[in-house]
């Protein structure tokens, strides 16, 4: 997967003839869409084990398996195998993506007391707030401006690294409490990141 030296996370199946990405997430971390698909396979491959399908429909269907079998090998083999240096440039960028989420998402006390203000929450998640590498940033396929991408970009970097080191991928868990200090509108809760503040 990787020419160079350079990280690549989007195969060829996610890739349109322009070279630019059919969807957010790559096939490969989409795991339960995997699963269906080999089920699918199984499925009509049993089938034509056991005689179920009509005789004249069995070359049809074996083409079917056969181009989804191919496809299912490439959404497989998309999936980067990373040297150790491109693990610890991944591993590095998805801590610091942890912490600014985790730092800038309201947090379940303010949720569960109806503090989350939705126009803030929107500007959370469209404005360009989250630091990036340019490498990293190039990878993902998303387009930083003055190195910062949005809340919403920063939740899919999270997610792709998350998938190719093997950990956590849900944004969720990263979701603080708010035991401690609540802050009751995202203004509060910038101010409060741009004052140096511990959030907890």
């Amino acid at each position: 997967m990787e020419e160079e030296g350079k990280i690549r996370f989007f195969g060829e199946v996610d890739l349109n003839e322009k070279g630019g990405r059919i969807s957010d997430i790559p096939s490969w971390c989409l795991d339960v869409h995997i699963d269906e698909m080999e089920e699918a396979i199984g499925r009509k491959r049993r089938q034509i084990e056991m005689g179920i399908i009509p005789q004249e429909q069995i070359y049809s269907m074996k083409e079917e398996i056969r181009m989804e079998q191919e496809r299912l090998d490439k959404i497989k083999d998309g999936k980067p195998v990373l040297t150790g240096t491109q693990k610890d440039k991944c591993y590095s960028a998805y801590k610091k993506l942890a912490e600014r989420i985790s730092e800038t998402l309201p947090t379940r006390k303010e949720m569960n007391d109806g503090l989350v203000n939705a126009h803030d929450e929107l500007r959370r998640m469209k404005e360009k707030h989250i630091s990036i590498s340019p490498e990293i940033a190039k990878a993902c396929m998303v387009k930083p401006v003055a190195g910062k991408i949005s809340g919403d970009e920063a939740n899919k970097c999270y997610r792709i690294l998350g998938a190719a080191l093997g950990e956590n991928t849900s944004t969720e868990r990263l979701r603080r409490d708010g035991g401690g200090e609540a802050y009751k509108t995202m203004e509060a809760l910038t101010k409060a990141i741009l004052e140096g503040k511990t959030i907890r």
